[in-house]
């Protein structure tokens, strides 16, 4: 599946081969199921659901553990697709059905976060079984294309987020989102930069756009137009920030809209960059995941599967002692205060208030 996918350049395919398998087997069975409602609440249904689950637990640990700190990315989000699946079962086993399904079709995030970070050049036909196009017509056009980009669909997933731009019914405030995704997508997945250009305009033109907004997808358009005339180089460190200089000088608060392409444009060196120097760890690796999870601070939009917290811990872990670790845990501890909703971070549980402070033990030792 997912995780299982894009792990597969990075570890020992000899030793995963089998927990790769059962993966695809397993995503082949809950996606149709999921999509369903009517067969995902079907008791005739229930042990092949139970028997998906489980397996995507079980592989998702196994290749977190044969990821290892070869590729600490895989490794976090195996785990985490492993926990949730566990949690989806038990809501699943307690007969929580509409909870449930719900979940196991957020599972499919997984996917999304493996598959639209690095370049693609191909679709992949096998995903195209998961889930029959007529189950897929069936879903809400955001929901489709969401699935799409999961089973790295790539370019029927950019048609159907145009598609859903073009609705005149759908309120501007509802697609901030699939924007996001799309341009995600076209920028990171198939570096093509060019594409959103008209799609935007046409988008700008639309009578109910706030003022904000319009400027927004503007910007947008306009940075576009830059990068698609004069592409970033090779990928590096330099390259990422020298874009990040130039997102920070078009905003104009931290959460501003504006810098979106600037931001994405500058992951795609980032994430290009630490596929090929991760393992060498050091400082130039810890700052590039620093600036992912700055990134990822202001334009994550998926609670789901939320990386910037991985992304800066992982900057903490690889270079404790340098500047940069400090920065990064100073984001990271608001953000994860700020996270937990109630008494100022004060619900916050256990196991997250210490593993926050065993970083900050690494960052301030003394």
């Amino acid at each position: 599946m997912t995780v299982a996918s894009s792990a597969a350049a990075e570890v020992d395919r000899s030793r995963v081969r089998p927990e790769m398998q059962e993966l695809y087997g397993a995503i082949r069975v809950l996606l149709p199921l999921s999509v369903d409602e009517t067969r995902f609440r079907s008791p005739s249904e229930r042990k092949r659901i139970r028997k998906a689950l489980s397996t995507l637990a079980e592989r998702a640990d196994r290749v977190s553990t044969h990821a290892g700190d070869r590729d600490r990315r895989i490794q976090y989000l195996g785990g985490s697709l492993a926990r949730e699946s566990r949690e989806t079962l038990e809501r699943f086993d307690a007969g929580q059905l509409d909870s449930a399904r719900f979940f196991a079709l957020q599972l499919s995030e997984f996917c999304v976060a493996c598959h639209d970070r690095l370049p693609s050049a191909e679709d992949s036909p096998l995903a195209r079984g998961f889930v029959s196009q007529e189950q897929l017509e069936g879903l809400p056009v955001d929901q489709r294309a969401r699935l799409q980009v999961a089973t790295r669909r790539f370019d029927d997933a950019l048609t159907s987020f145009e598609s859903l731009f073009a609705q005149p019914t759908i309120h501007p405030a509802e697609l901030l989102d699939a924007l996001t995704e799309y341009l995600t997508v076209s920028i990171r997945v198939k570096g093509d930069i060019a594409r959103p250009i008209p799609v935007l305009r046409r988008f700008a033109a639309r009578a109910d756009l706030w003022t904000n907004l319009r400027s927004d997808v503007e910007r947008w358009i306009q940075a576009l137009e830059r990068y698609a005339a004069s592409p970033p180089g090779k990928p590096s460190l330099a390259s990422a920030r020298a874009i990040l200089e130039e997102a920070d000088s078009v905003a104009r608060y931290p959460s501003d809209r504006r810098p979106l392409v600037h931001y994405l444009i500058a992951s795609s060196q980032l994430n290009r960059f630490l596929e090929a120097h991760d393992a060498e760890g050091g400082r130039d690796v810890a700052e590039a995941y620093y600036w992912l999870g700055l990134i990822a601070s202001r334009t994550e939009f998926d609670y789901f599967v939320s990386e910037g917290d991985f992304y800066l811990e992982t900057a903490i872990r690889t270079a404790p002692r340098d500047p940069i670790a400090k920065q990064a845990f100073l984001l990271l501890e608001e953000e994860t205060v700020l996270g937990w909703t109630g008494s100022g971070g004060s619900h916050m549980p256990a196991d997250v208030r210490e593993n926050l402070e065993a970083l900050r033990q690494l960052v301030y030792p003394d």
